[in-house]
């Protein structure tokens, strides 16, 4: 299982809970339909986007999606 979620000083959002197996172009879609939109939420963008090293973090293509959006996620 693997969870998402957004947490501050202020409020925690809704956790989003993904079941089964997940492939790394899943995981961008996550990233631009539903993590994104949570993070848009800090008005300040202070945001620490945090992850483990799992092969879907870590892939080339999810780290391309990384550089290229740097000032939103």
């Amino acid at each position: 299982m693997m969870i998402c979620a957004a947490l501050s000083w202020y409020s925690a959002d809704p956790i989003i809970t993904l079941h089964g197996r997940i492939t790394t172009s899943d995981y961008v879609g996550i990233l631009g339909q539903q993590v994104h939109p949570m993070v848009q939420l800090f008005l300040n963008n202070d945001v620490i986007f945090q992850d483990d090293d799992s092969p879907i973090h870590t892939a080339r293509s999810v780290q391309s999606r990384f550089e290229v959006h740097e000032d939103v996620l």
